[in-house]
C-alpha cells in the first residue's frame, strides 16, 4: 500500500518535472565532502552526522558545515508533524518551543512566512507561502506569497496517512496527494528523479547566493528521509546556493529534494534525554540580539522565531 501510495504521488506530478528542469543550472557546481562527526543515532531511526561541503560554482567558491539529520521513514515509527495555528492563526515561535511543547524527537523550521525577520517576536501573527497541513486540516492554502518574492512554492513534504512520506509538485492546481495528513511547502524543488533543478545562483541576492539552508530530501525508495541544515558563518563565502545544496543532497542519496526557509531562520533541534530539554544541532546564522540564545547551545548564533516547524517523534521510543 505504501509503494502504491508513493508511485501514484510519483506519477501525478512526474510531468512536471521538465518545467522546474528548464531552470536547473547549466554546469552543475563542483563540490566536495568531508565527514567532520560521523553518523551516530539521535533515537530509534534518527541518526545525525556532520559533513563539511566545499563546492566551487560560476560565482565562486563556497563552503558549509552540514548537519544531517537521517530519518527511516520506511519502517512506519516516524511521524513527521507541522505546528498547526492557534485560535486566532499562525503565530511566530521557536522550533525549540514546538519541539519541547509537542514531545518530539527533532525539529527543523519549514515554511517560508511573512513579518520575516522580527527576532524577538513571539506570538507575533504571520502567513505561511504555500501548502501548510497539520493533523490533516490544511491551514495555508497553495499560491499565498505573503513574503512577495515571487518564489514559486511548487514543492512540499507530504506524509499520508499510511505513513508514506513523498515529496512532490503541488503547485497551483496540483494539489499534494489524496489522504495526505501533513505537508510543508519549500521555495523550489531542489532535485526531481535523481537530477538536479534546482536555479543557478546569483552572488548579489541573499536568497540565491550562498546561504544558510534548511533543505528535506528523499530516497527513491522512499524508506529515507534526509533533513539537512547548511549553517553559515560571518566569514566571506559560507553557506550554499540552492544549485550547491541540490548536489549535496544527491551525494547523500536523495531522489527528490526541496528547500526550505533558510537564511538565519535555519534551525535544527533535538529532545535531550529526561523528557522537556532540547539542544541545538547548528549554530544559526542570526548573530545579532535581540534573539534568544541559551547558555548550553551555540555562543555564536541566534535562534529564530519562525512561522513555522516540522517535527519528527520516534513512536516507538515514546517521544
Amino acid at each position: 500500500m505504501r509503494k502504491l501510495a508513493v508511485r501514484a504521488a510519483a506519477a501525478l506530478f512526474g510531468a512536471l518535472a521538465a518545467l522546474a528542469a528548464g531552470a536547473a543550472s547549466a554546469q552543475p557546481p563542483t563540490c566536495r565532502y568531508k565527514v567532520v562527526d560521523a553518523p551516530k543515532s539521535l533515537f530509534p531511526e534518527i541518526g545525525y552526522q556532520t559533513i563539511q561541503v566545499a563546492c566551487k560554482n560560476t560565482d565562486g567558491a563556497h563552503q558549509a558545515l552540514a548537519h544531517v539529520l537521517t530519518l527511516d521513514v520506511g519502517g512506519g515509527a516516524i511521524q513527521l508533524a507541522a505546528s498547526a495555528p492557534g485560535s486566532s492563526g499562525f503565530v511566530m515561535q521557536l522550533p525549540s518551543d514546538v519541539l519541547v511543547a509537542t514531545g518530539a524527537s527533532v525539529a527543523v523550521n519549514a515554511n517560508l512566512f511573512s513579518n520575516c525577520c522580527v527576532y524577538a517576536a513571539p506570538g507575533l501573527p504571520t502567513q505561511l507561502a504555500g501548502w501548510e497541513i497539520s493533523g490533516g486540516q490544511t491551514y495555508a492554502l497553495q499560491g499565498a506569497d505573503p513574503a512577495k518574492q515571487g518564489f514559486p512554492f511548487d514543492a512540499s513534504l507530504a506524509q499520508l496517512a499510511n505513513g508514506a512520506v513523498a515529496i512532490v509538485y503541488s503547485g497551483p492546481g496540483q494539489p499534494v496527494p489524496v489522504g495526505t495528513v501533513m505537508a510543508v511547502t519549500g521555495s523550489h524543488m531542489l532535485v526531481f528523479g535523481g537530477k538536479s533543478v534546482a536555479p543557478p545562483g546569483d552572488p548579489k541576492s541573499e536568497f540565491f547566493g550562498p546561504n544558510a539552508r534548511t533543505v528535506a530530501g528523499l530516497s527513491a525508495d522512499a524508506r529515507t528521509l534526509w533533513l539537512v541544515a547548511f549553517d553559515r558563518s560571518p566569514s566571506p563565502n559560507t553557506g550554499l546556493e540552492l544549485a550547491e545544496a541540490a548536489q549535496a543532497l544527491l551525494h547523500l542519496g536523495a531522489n527528490t529534494a526541496l528547500n526550505l526557509d533558510g537564511g538565519g531562520s535555519t534551525s535544527m533541534v533535538q529532545a535531550t534525554t529526561g523528557g522537556g530539554g532540547f539542544a541545538l544541532l547548528n549554530t544559526p546564522a542570526d548573530y545579532q540580539p535581540p534573539c534568544t540564545v541559551y547558555a548550553s547551545g551555540p555562543t555564536s548564533g541566534c535562534e529564530r522565531y519562525v512561522g513555522t516547524t516540522l517535527t519528527a517523534t520516534v513512536q516507538a521510543s515514546g517521544r
